[in-house]
């Protein structure tokens, strides 16, 4: 209790206060502080404008496909970017994020949280929330995600991810064996698994592991069961014609006596989801029932069963689930990922690598043409699973890779040998390490030991940093600033990144196949945008033209004369998608709170002026119940960028249980009288009123600790 001794009685009634309401809207699932410390380089994004700098002279080219990416910097940054970018273009993640072993595994804030820190977890969790928070938007609506994690945050993990995911879109726990045999020391067990936590975006869109069958076997095999195992279908003669039952399938639903039970205990999927799927069942109806994922029928002793039913695709393809649980297999245990850093570098230069079987295993989870996103890329395994899987099954995946350039604490060592500060640099992981291993991976090199030459598997690659542009006071000129530097952002947006032509105004870029071109005119309409469409006219092929605009309208009739284009102005969409960003991951600031309320202090109970006061005190609660929104994680602004109506977010107050019955009608009360002020109905309402308003947002202000 030291750090309490000197709070006075209120600040400590105030922290009950705060728990109690912690504890009441958090019945079950994580609380953690996640303002006590916020992290510096999400704060910079409240004032900063992540954009991308090309790294000349680090680009490799072998072919005519499109392009991989590596973004050096922090991530959290990274995945800004490609919130704009990349927005519901990824069809796989995979990250293995720092386990939080307490063993200074885990930077926050650029300093090593170690297992004395009393808010290991909080912070850990408040890293992890954030960067999920910018992968979730990421993701294809089939798309999946996989984790790396121990027992340190598995279960923290897990939590956190059902909150962002939805606890419906799990897919699974998946074990990974790591390693074989015992270990040293004194402890008592000796782990050689850990996990990878499989979450979609929406689950009923997940289709992994296309096969195609005959018109033969999709006659013969109609359904699938959970592990997409096939089912023959078969005649049951004792039961009413034209009804089947399934010969082969243990797992299915009976339903009964108006209730539903699994004869094996095993659902297809959760028992609520199912009931929500069967809601409308009538047990009475003799006839079929139509679902869309099940198959309701008679067996022959005249009981309805419910199957789950094979998803068909053009072309006659079966989605087929596929069980993935325990991963064991010894080219995938930290054995052989520490022999391929051998391999490739002559030394352990990297001990924390998983294995690149590994990553394959999971990424043909999905199809040939995948673009595979890893924000955590450290040396640059899932970049090389993805080019080796590639050459196995003549795929065409595509990988972004993020990682910082982290030193590990070499700086001190490096300066007393009187290395420079630029050349420090290049000791960094994403330098030393993650760039050199994609490199010889994919022009070949010599294998350690007997200088055997390994060919390379082929592939482009382009190198990133992330950068800041400060944000301007004046609106007009952040979008300007944000314009001159965002070409690379619309490089890696748009996959093209041949420069064609470069002119002060104006930038022209074509792509690996010479069929596309990219277009960015930076300026206002001046002398060089005729030069600019003179350019634009002779290109053949699509062409991508990016215009500045202050108000984001392009004449239509500045390019009435060039065939084959997209005309997208700039840079409006991208200070939106910022902007949505910061309002979800940097929490609202109460300044305005305390100002208002100050404010309307004076003119109820100084002045006794009840209308001014009411206007007030309705700036006031339209922002704490903002907050409270913003506290538990609940959007107060719509898709098209605009506030939430302040009654809609008090209901969903209440209906997520944050705020009881009484505070909801109290809310709308006082909402009312405010709402009266600003429209000048005076006459509807009294001082005394006015005054209990200030005592309710005092209240709600104490409750919630703002």
């Amino acid at each position: 209790m030291p750090k309490y001794e000197n709070f006075s009685k209120e600040d400590l009634l105030r922290i009950v206060e705060k728990q109690e309401q912690e504890l009441a809207q958090k019945k079950y699932g994580l609380v953690w502080d996640a303002e006590r410390e916020p992290e510096q380089v999400v704060l910079d994004c409240e004032n900063n404008l992540p954009v991308l700098k090309r790294v000349k002279g680090k680009e490799i080219k072998t072919c005519d496909e499109q392009d991989n990416i590596l973004i050096e910097g922090d991530n959290y940054h990274a995945l800004t970017v490609l919130n704009y970018t990349h927005k519901e273009k990824i069809d796989v993640i995979y990250i293995d994020p720092p386990y939080n072993t307490g063993n200074k595994d885990f930077i926050y804030n650029d300093r090593y949280v170690d297992s004395e820190d009393g808010f290991r977890h909080s912070k850990w969790l408040n890293f992890m929330e954030k960067r999920l928070n910018l992968a979730h938007d990421l993701l294809k609506k089939t798309g999946v995600i996989f984790i790396s994690i121990d027992d340190n945050e598995v279960a923290q993990l897990k939590m956190l991810c059902d909150k962002i995911f939805g606890e419906d879109n799990f897919i699974a726990n998946l074990i990974w064996r790591k390693k074989r045999g015992g270990g040293r020391g004194n402890s008592i067990v000796i782990p050689q698994t850990e996990y990878i936590l499989v979450y979609s975006i929406n689950i009923q869109k997940v289709h992994p592991f296309e096969k195609k069958l005959s018109e033969h076997k999709l006659e013969k095999y109609k359904y699938n069961d959970l592990f997409g195992r096939y089912a023959r279908e078969g005649l049951d003669h004792h039961s009413p014609k034209g009804a089947y039952e399934r010969k082969t399938l243990q797992y299915n639903l009976i339903i009964e006596n108006k209730k539903i039970y699994c004869p094996t205990g095993q659902w297809l999927w959760s028992k609520s989801r199912v009931e929500k799927e069967l809601n409308n069942f009538n047990i009475n109806n003799k006839k079929q029932k139509e679902y869309k994922y099940l198959d309701i029928i008679l067996d022959n002793k005249k009981r309805w069963r419910a199957y789950k039913k094979i998803r068909l695709d053009d072309g006659d393809k079966i989605r087929k689930e596929v069980a993935l649980s325990l991963i064991d297999n010894a080219n995938m245990t930290t054995n052989a990922s520490a022999f391929e850093i051998k391999e490739l570098f002559g030394e352990a230069i990297f001990n924390y690598s998983k294995p690149k079987d590994l990553i394959k295993y999971l990424v043909k989870f999905k199809n040939k043409n995948s673009i595979v996103l890893d924000f955590m890329a450290g040396s640059g395994t899932t970049g090389h699973a993805v080019l080796d899987l590639n050459r196995e099954d003549g795929g065409n995946r595509k990988f972004i890779l993020c990682t910082n350039n982290e030193l590990n604490g070499l700086e001190k060592e490096l300066k007393k040998k009187g290395i420079s500060e630029k050349k420090i640099q290049e000791h960094g992981i994403c330098r030393r390490v993650t760039y050199p291993r994609i490199e010889k991976v994919i022009k070949g090199y010599k294998k350690n030991g007997n200088g055997e030459k390994v060919e390379g598997l082929g592939g482009n690659l382009q190198y990133f940093t992330t950068s800041l542009v400060k944000k301007a006071k004046d609106k007009d000129q952040v979008k300007i600033d944000l314009t001159q530097k965002c070409g690379e952002m619309l490089c890696v947006k748009e996959n093209i990144f041949n420069l064609k032509i470069e002119k002060e105004d104006f930038k022209i870029f074509y792509s690996n196949k010479k069929d596309k071109f990219l277009c960015i005119y930076f300026n206002f309409l001046e002398d060089s945008f005729d030069n600019f469409l003179a350019e634009v006219q002779k290109l053949k092929g699509k062409k991508l033209i990016y215009m500045f605009s202050l108000d984001n309208e392009i004449p239509k009739g500045l390019f009435k004369n060039v065939k084959d284009k997209e005309i997208i102005p700039i840079p409006k969409e991208i200070l939106k998608v910022y902007e949505d960003l910061v309002r979800m991951n940097i929490p609202a600031k109460s300044e305005i709170i305390f100002i208002e309320l100050k404010k309307a202090c004076k003119k109820v109970f100084e002045e006794k002026e009840k209308d001014d006061g009411a206007k007030n005190l309705r700036i006031v609660l339209e922002k704490i119940l903002q907050k409270i929104a913003q506290q538990n994680g609940i959007n107060f602004y719509r898709q098209n960028g605009k506030e939430e109506k302040i009654a809609a977010i008090n209901d969903k107050l209440k209906n997520g249980k944050i705020i009881s019955q009484t505070i909801w009608e109290e809310n709308k009360t006082y909402l009312t009288i405010g709402n009266d002020a600003m429209h000048g109905k005076y006459d509807d309402f009294d001082l005394e009123q006015v005054e209990n308003f200030y005592r309710h947002v005092q209240k709600l202000i104490n409750k919630f600790n703002f």
